[in-house]
């Protein structure tokens, strides 16, 4: 079964040699392709910067790996699991800083 996850879910994957639990979707769903760009979540492991985003998905912490961001093929995607739309904007400041050097519509 493919799965058809929407933009900032958190999937489960069936990817051999990912250690990661889980992916974020950073791919818009409204956008036709037989894959997805995904980030893994790991648990904090001491890059917890500022491209490094934190999600909690059933009570534990993550960090959004958004330097291991790649394309991965709808197949091998799982349930969804979580929805990050909550933490919509840490991510898209994350997204913009690791592209662009700053966040971009947001002052700190």
């Amino acid at each position: 079964m493919v799965s058809n996850p929407r933009w900032l879910d958190v999937v489960t994957h069936r990817i051999r040699g990912v250690r990661a639990p889980f992916l974020l979707v950073l791919q818009h769903h409204d956008i036709p392709a037989a894959t997805r760009l995904v980030a893994p979540l790991w648990r904090p492991q001491g890059d917890a910067g500022v491209v490094s985003p934190r999600l909690v998905v059933d009570g534990s912490e993550y960090r959004v790996r958004l330097l291991d961001t790649s394309p991965v093929s709808t197949a091998q995607l799982g349930e969804t699991v979580a929805s990050a739309l909550s933490d919509r904007d840490d991510i898209t400041d994350a997204i913009d800083r690791l592209l662009f050097g700053y966040p971009v519509g947001r002052l700190h």
